[in-house]
């Protein structure tokens, strides 16, 4: 396409030049061609402006979704070392208990 660009502005200053008139079927012929590449370049410049758009877009979402899984991973982390320390602290009340439970049957044993 830009080659045909090209080739539309050289064969345009070459006729300039020479002073040489365009038949009326290839003026039309050079007018059509120079109007679709126009159009086909708008569209392609359309379809880039939005794949730029769309990247952006995903740029975002990427840092946003990346964000959030930090926090979670965070969240998860606090959620571990809670649910650590509630084991060992019932581990611990286990182990009281049970010494308790053994001290009054040591206690009862004695007095009888």
């Amino acid at each position: 396409m830009i080659i045909d660009l090209q080739n539309i502005c050289e064969n345009r200053q070459a006729a300039q030049h020479r002073r040489i008139e365009f038949t009326s079927l290839e003026q039309q012929v050079n007018e059509d061609r120079e109007s679709n590449l126009e159009r086909v370049n708008i569209y392609l410049e359309e379809r880039l402006n939005k794949a730029n758009r769309d990247n952006t877009l995903l740029r975002h979402m990427a840092i946003h979704y990346r964000a959030q899984n930090q926090v979670c991973k965070a969240r998860i982390r606090n959620l571990k070392e809670n649910l650590r320390k509630a084991i060992k602290k019932q581990k611990r009340q286990r182990e009281l208990d049970r010494l308790r439970i053994l001290a009054e049957a040591s206690l009862v044993h004695h007095h009888t």
